[in-house]
């Protein structure tokens, strides 16, 4: 099992060990859009806005780097795969599309740490959907999902499972 680690854009991600899901060999055209693989498989715990939120709170003293260590470490971070898989579609800054191909998993461990998180910054945190994303398309790192309504508004349909298979 591997454990989650910040990246140095200050997200919290959980890698995903290739050995046990390795990622996808080459790209898929669907519906007129070619997307990417990714070259490697995380899930997102903590999101750029989070991150950064959970920085200010340690930099002032809100929060101990102590209690946000536990809280982290404290989860069980085994997670199983969906099998559904959905594609997402978002209006980036500049107006280009950016899409994503990804796959739900079950990961229990996901609302318990925003639940502490929220509790550590001292407000209400949505759950982002625990998902992997698979595949990219007009922006390498996806699109990022926030939280379940989020993710509703940027579904644009399901995707089976022999669609991947190119």
């Amino acid at each position: 099992m591997t454990t989650p680690e910040w990246t140095g854009a200050g997200t919290l991600l959980l890698p995903v060990d290739p050995a046990h899901w390795p990622p996808p060999a080459q790209g898929v055209e669907l519906d007129g859009l070619h997307f990417a693989p990714k070259g490697e498989l995380h899930l997102t715990l903590v999101g750029r806005a989070l991150g950064e939120s959970l920085r200010n709170a340690l930099a002032d003293g809100r929060v101990a780097a102590s209690e946000l260590e536990y809280a982290i470490g404290a989860q069980d971070w085994q997670f199983r795969r969906g099998g559904g898989f959905l594609r997402l579609q978002k209006r980036t800054g500049d107006g280009a599309v950016a899409g994503s191909i990804i796959e739900r998993v079950a990961l229990p461990a996901m609302a318990k740490l925003h639940a502490r998180l929220g509790e550590l910054v001292g407000r209400e945190l949505p759950v982002p959907p625990p998902h992997v994303t698979l595949y990219v398309a007009g922006r390498a790192e996806g699109i990022g999902v926030a939280s379940e309504a989020e993710l509703r508004e940027l579904v644009v349909r399901e995707v089976a499972e022999e669609e991947l298979r190119g």
